[in-house]
């Protein structure tokens, strides 16, 4: 009884020594959160990033939609001569239009995967400045945390605690 009783006042002694000094003492934590895809939407450097992904989006699409075009041109075809084809001629026909659709259906997936990766090489250097803003903003208005609205999943907040418009900010002076 006297162990058990020992070892949660450790844990107790542990816990209150680990709280920061500004809780231990009373004061409240301060912390603030932002929006990261609003500083995305709405920075400098975030719309250009977004108009480029459009363009190569648009482009990538196009080619995968003259492959589709393509392919229905050549299964419309088959399906016109077919009557007049013998079983054989009908199985070649049958295997190509099947080699056609895997391969079409590769481009897409493909072009589904370069625009992931086009996406995140064109977003993760905005994202990453926008995390060192984050960073020095938390450290110079001595914030003890700063929370992504979308990651945290908050649910209240005071709007004195939104520091979106601050971090776009800054974002806009680092990257015009």
């Amino acid at each position: 009884m006297k162990k058990s009783g020992l070892i949660i006042f450790c844990c107790a002694a542990f816990l209150a020594l680990a709280i920061s000094p500004a809780m231990a003492f009373g004061a409240s934590p301060k912390i603030g959160y932002f929006d990261l895809q609003t500083v995305l939407d709405k920075s400098s450097a975030g719309k250009r990033a977004k108009a480029s992904f459009e363009s190569e989006q648009k482009s990538i699409k196009s080619g995968v939609e003259e492959k589709s075009r393509e392919f229905e041109k050549l299964k419309q075809d088959f399906d016109k001569k077919k009557s007049l084809m013998d079983d054989k001629a009908k199985q070649e026909k049958v295997t190509a239009l099947r080699k056609a659709q895997a391969e079409g259906e590769q481009t897409v997936a493909e072009a589904q995967n370069r625009l992931v990766k086009r996406s995140q090489e064109l977003t993760k250097p905005i994202v990453d400045k926008i995390l060192d803003i984050v960073r020095d903003i938390g450290k110079k208005d001595s914030y003890d945390l700063i929370l992504e609205v979308q990651k945290s999943g908050i649910a209240y907040a005071t709007e004195k605690a939104d520091l979106t418009d601050t971090v776009l900010r800054e974002l806009n002076k680092v990257m015009p």
